[in-house]
């Protein structure tokens, strides 16, 4: 590999790293497990630094393993991860974070579509940031 794709999948790193370690902050300050989390019937609210970092290098290495297939798979590996963390983002911030905002004024479900409407836009033009990044043939 050379130094240009080591120094984009170095910028896809910290792009899932951010997120990760966002979603965990959020979810903690609230005090609200992730989704993904109950469902597996465990209420985490802290998730530690060393499995954010565990989480992001298993994205990383099955994104280096799409890409080495080819670029689609490797676009739509990298929008289903950014989906999964916007959409719980969007959850949070729906819940909590809105509802607050408006002062409770707007029914809870208004709110969380709030959130989802803006989190996918988050996650939209995450993804064409990516595709982007690794359409680029130079610095």
């Amino acid at each position: 590999m050379d130094a240009l794709i080591i120094t984009k999948f170095g910028i896809l790193l910290l792009i899932h790293f951010g997120l990760i370690f966002g979603l965990s902050s959020i979810a903690s300050y609230y005090q609200e497990p992730l989704f993904l989390f109950k469902r597996l019937n465990v209420n985490v609210y802290k998730i530690p630094l060393v499995v954010n970092f565990l989480i992001v290098s298993i994205v990383i290495v099955l994104s280096v393993l799409a890409f080495i297939q080819s670029k689609i798979s490797f676009f739509i590996l990298n929008a289903a991860f950014l989906s999964i963390w916007f959409l719980e983002l969007g959850v949070i911030s729906g819940k909590h974070f809105f509802s607050s905002l408006f002062e409770n004024d707007l029914p809870k479900e208004i709110c969380i579509f709030i959130g989802f409407i803006l989190a996918i836009n988050g996650g939209y033009f995450t993804l064409m940031f990516i595709v982007r990044l690794f359409s680029s043939s130079s610095f």
